[in-house]
């Protein structure tokens, strides 16, 4: 995913995230083993704490985000950037971008139709004293490994233009597809003269990021954290947790 959309994303607290299933929910107990950079998912928390099946995931609209793309030199930057962007509608290698009918090298990508679910960290640490971690890995349960997704995002359009809004150069009314091929994973149309419309496979919710807290053992239970304080002399910072800023993860 390119560096401007995890910038983005880690700004309103989101790890980004490849992950290799549609459909899933919060919230979902992962571990994160920074030394090798893998990301487990260890499944729906409710296996392990019951409970919290009766916590029902809230959704919620999410504003659109807009990012911009400029090479001076070649195409192939901006290929690179739409494919990452594609993942986050659920769109994974394609058999054939060619952007040169754009007839430009700066383009506006804006992610749109954007929502999110979510559980109330509030309500997710009333229940955490329950948590059994029986058959969990102790590799896992070393402290900052194991939190827990509470809200994943999701993304059902991708809009692309010309960075001056102007016309494509080459008209792609009615011959997009000799341009673009997305190999039956989703559908691209002209959403005008200077814009086109990506949308993932019909049924398909695709996550593309989540929020996290850390889980940590306080006495004999466990309490998730949102935020980590960050402290510089005097002075300290909240931040959300994120469990690895400026990456993308894959997941196990």
């Amino acid at each position: 995913m390119a560096d401007a959309l995890v910038r983005e994303l880690n700004k309103l607290g989101y790890q980004p995230v490849f992950l290799p299933r549609s459909g899933v929910k919060p919230p979902e107990l992962y571990s994160y083993v920074r030394e090798s950079q893998r990301l487990v998912r260890l499944g729906e928390l409710a296996e392990a704490l019951p409970a919290v099946k009766t916590l029902k995931p809230t959704k919620g609209e999410l504003g659109n985000i807009e990012l911009h793309y400029t090479s001076s030199k070649k195409l192939s930057g901006a290929v690179n950037f739409l494919q990452a962007a594609l993942q986050c509608i659920g769109i994974g290698a394609v058999p054939k971008l060619d952007l040169r009918f754009a007839g430009a090298n700066e383009f506006s990508f804006a992610l749109t139709g954007l929502h999110y679910l979510s559980v109330d960290p509030l309500r997710l640490n009333q229940l955490l004293a329950d948590l059994n971690t029986t058959g969990i890995p102790a590799e896992h349960l070393e402290e900052g490994r194991l939190h827990v997704a509470y809200e994943y995002a999701y993304a059902s359009e991708l809009l692309m233009s010309r960075g001056d809004k102007a016309d494509f150069e080459a008209g792609v009314e009615g011959k997009v597809g000799e341009f673009i091929d997305l190999g039956g994973k989703g559908s691209v149309s002209v959403a005008s003269s200077s814009t086109l419309k990506f949308k993932g496979a019909a049924g398909a919710e695709a996550a593309f990021a989540y929020k996290a807290g850390r889980l940590v053992r306080e006495g004999r239970g466990w309490a998730m954290y949102p935020e980590q304080v960050m402290r510089g002399g005097l002075t300290e910072t909240k931040q959300p947790f994120v469990p690895q800023p400026a990456v993308v993860l894959t997941v196990e």
